[in-house]
């Protein structure tokens, strides 16, 4: 059986702008749900909000990022 394998960058997950544009959408997404702005933000703006930050996760996840060092022999 196979077993996973994490990439390379793993170990700089929280320093990745992709990783971070995924968690600011699930957490602005996550506002459909429990409304912690409700009457304050009007509800379309956190889904487009939600639907942006995802749409440039994908687009961020490929360009590279200067000054960070990936890979697993990196000690930051």
């Amino acid at each position: 059986m196979n077993r996973i394998r994490l990439t390379e960058d793993a170990k700089v997950w929280h320093r990745l702008w992709s990783n971070q544009a995924t968690l600011l959408a699930a957490v602005t997404l996550l506002q459909g749900l429990l409304p912690f702005w409700e009457g304050v933000v009007p509800g379309q703006w956190f889904q487009a909000a939600g639907a942006v930050l995802a749409s440039a996760a994908f687009v961020l996840r490929n360009i590279e990022q200067p000054g960070l060092k990936r890979g697993r022999d990196d000690d930051q």
